[in-house]
């Protein structure tokens, strides 16, 4: 689109060389006359380059490239959701002393302008909570396990059509949404986390008696990364905190995320003045992130030919909220166990929750391998109550399978 942004933005951006691997590989299209060198030394720093585009991915050697071309006064655009999650204080520091700016619309969400909107357009608005799917691959997938594929069917159909990697890890584990998710969270609440402290768990042990459990309980199941804020959960503190968790979660039918289909991503964000608004779009493959890369680009060059100077990186606020347990959390949840079939099991079971303060919504039991499943929602409660509750009831009961605990995302988040 050349010619079209040209005209747009009354400037002609030149794409002068890039970094490979290996010059001698032939490339197609309008790629093959794209001059090409194997030295990032021929990039960064380079006098004849204004704006570096990081696509490397990884920490590695991507973050000495970004922070060396912050240093050398290069603006830089970036897809890198890794290096922003763990690395983001560092460079957006850098930025600071640099007469330089830092570009990642493409980092989360592919196509889909969610970093425009809470840096810009909503600025001047309280977020209180935001949930979304960020990652298109296990979402891909889900949607395939819904209509009975195994897991191992449904990735290999996502690795064929160019959703997911070769090496898929960083996004069935969560990750990957992990690492979005931290990044909305300093724009959304003006807090830095470690991703590591987000909870976080992915979609490998789903099966599709699970999917369809959730089917009759009127919900889907997506892999939703959430991050809300809460009041002070103790007396010394009157300061609010926030929660953070990325995991496989019942959605209500109805609910905007329920319909998110394929590889698409969504956000929901809810603050005090817009109330709820919701951004979807495409969220993985080429395209998609190719232009929201490209859109970073142009802004680029309009504050460079400006001589404007933006700070996009939004430094932390002193007064931001502070990242809680994820153990405090309340949820409703749903639990999957297998058990022996005996008489008096279920009681037994209910009486455990009970003992931990967690009160049951629905029961539903049918035959089994093992001898029975027993199927069971609750109210709101503590995330620690529930996982108590079920050692209790794992140490009780030793022919218990492994129980499969969820939460159920409320109709109104």
């Amino acid at each position: 689109h050349g010619e079209l942004i040209t005209a747009r933005t009354g400037m002609t951006i030149e794409l002068t060389r890039a970094l490979v691997r290996s010059s001698l590989k032939k490339r197609p299209g309008a790629a093959a006359s794209i001059p090409t060198t194997t030295k990032p030394g021929d990039i960064v720093g380079a006098p004849d380059i204004d704006l570096v585009v990081e696509l490397l991915g990884g920490l590695e050697p991507a973050r000495t490239m970004v922070m060396d071309a912050i240093a050398a006064d290069q603006s830089v655009v970036t897809a890198n959701k890794a290096i922003l999650a763990k690395h983001g204080n560092a460079i957006f520091r850098a930025c600071d002393r640099s007469p330089a700016d830092i570009h990642f619309e493409a980092a989360v969400a592919g196509g889909v302008p969610i970093i425009r909107t809470l840096r810009e357009g909503l600025a001047s608005d309280r977020i209180n909570s935001i949930n979304g799917i960020l990652n298109g691959t296990t979402n891909f997938i889900l949607s395939r396990m819904r209509r009975g594929a195994e897991y191992e069917e449904a990735l290999a159909e996502a690795q064929r059509l160019g959703y997911a990697e070769a090496d898929p890890t960083l996004d069935v584990n969560g990750r990957d949404a992990a690492d979005k998710l931290a990044i909305l969270i300093r724009l959304a609440f003006g807090t830095s986390v470690r991703v590591e402290r987000i909870a976080t768990r992915g979609i490998t042990e789903l099966t599709p008696k699970i999917l369809a459990d959730a089917k009759v309980l009127g919900c889907r199941v997506k892999l939703v990364a959430s991050a809300w804020r809460a009041s002070a959960i103790n007396k010394k503190s009157s300061q609010d905190h926030i929660f953070a968790c990325v995991q496989p979660t019942l959605v209500p039918i109805g609910h905007e995320l329920s319909a998110v289909p394929g590889a698409q991503n969504a956000i929901r964000i809810s603050s005090d003045s817009l109330g709820t608004t919701l951004y979807q779009g495409p969220g993985a493959g080429g395209m998609p992130t190719g232009s929201a890369v490209v859109a970073d680009i142009i802004e680029a060059a309009r504050s460079h030919r400006s001589g404007i100077r933006r700070n996009l990186g939004l430094p932390q606020m002193a007064a931001a909220p502070k990242l809680a347990s994820y153990q405090d959390a309340t949820s409703a949840f749903y639990v999957r166990l297998e058990v022996a079939d005996q008489p008096g099991v279920l009681a037994e079971i209910a009486e455990s929750f009970a003992n931990f303060s967690v009160s049951l919504a629905t029961v539903a039991q049918s035959r089994c391998e093992l001898g029975a499943t027993i199927v069971i929602t609750t109210h709101p409660t503590s995330t620690t109550h529930v996982e108590s509750a079920l050692k209790a009831i794992r140490k009780r009961h030793r022919r218990v399978k492994r129980p499969c605990l969820l939460p159920i995302l409320d109709a109104a988040e």
